[in-house]
């Protein structure tokens, strides 16, 4: 599949989705059925073409028509459209983590075996679904803090591929690194810090590398650019001291 092709198919589904919307409703009609099988032929796209649209800001109407096709009154767009946008979240999720500095090779080789432990591992343990209700409501987030250009990913499954990268590496919440858990969430849901949330959800950050960061590089951008100010200051202020010091004591040698 082509770009154009993409694109096409793409606004076909959004016309009979509008059309569908105003008219028949009915499962079995004309319109209904040309949304969905626009649907299902872009589930066919390459995954390279998908990321590169999905993402693209030049076409913005894709994350924009995210609303239409979920909240659609005939559920059989409802139903196509989130496995359309799960699939397309799943593709950006996958490429962040592939391209983590610290890549989990078993993570990628079993990638459907760790897709069912997500959905299961949690039952019963309220400390695990806690934690992703955090992330779920910053992760949230986004959409309104990006206003457009930004696909509205589905940021539960998101959620629960982090928490269960923090709980694989960190171990429980309650356990000894219940302040890197602390230090995570925090500046996951920080007002201020929107760079990070949406780098996570987009999956330019992996659940895996986000675990293994620093808190300086969680930080905001604001807070980095004042940090390394900073350091550069103090940087400054010791060279300044030792060309002092150097030509205090050259000037003690000439003297002498």
């Amino acid at each position: 599949m082509k770009k154009q092709e993409f694109l096409e198919l793409f606004e076909a589904a959004i016309l009979a989705a509008k059309s569908a919307a105003r008219g028949d409703r009915k499962s079995s009609s004309p319109a209904v059925s040309r949304c969905v099988d626009a649907m299902t032929r872009l589930r066919e796209a390459p995954e390279s073409l998908a990321c590169e649209l999905v993402i693209d800001r030049r076409y913005p109407q894709i994350g924009k028509s995210h609303g239409l096709f979920i909240d659609h009154e005939n559920p059989r767009i409802q139903s196509e459209a989130k496995l359309l946008y799960t699939l397309w979240m799943r593709y950006l999720y996958a490429t962040g983590r592939e391209q983590s500095p610290r890549p989990r090779p078993m993570v990628k080789k079993n990638k459907k075996c760790v897709e069912m432990k997500i959905s299961t591992t949690t039952m019963g343990d309220s400390n695990r679904e806690k934690v992703r209700e955090i992330l779920h409501k910053s992760l949230s987030k986004v959409a309104n803090e990006m206003k457009e250009g930004v696909v509205s990913c589905d940021s539960w499954s998101v959620a629960e591929s982090v928490e269960s990268a923090m709980f694989e590496r960190l171990g429980c919440f309650e356990g000894t690194q219940k302040a890197k858990y602390r230090s995570i969430l925090f500046n996951m849901g920080d007002s201020s810090n929107p760079d990070l949330r949406r780098k996570v959800l987009l999956g330019e950050i992996s659940g895996e590398r986000l675990v293994t960061m620093k808190k300086e590089e969680m930080a905001s951008n604001k807070i980095q650019m004042e940090v390394e100010r900073i350091k550069e200051k103090a940087r400054n202020k010791e060279e300044n001291r030792v060309k002092s010091m150097m030509i205090f004591q050259s000037g003690s040698m000439i003297m002498t």
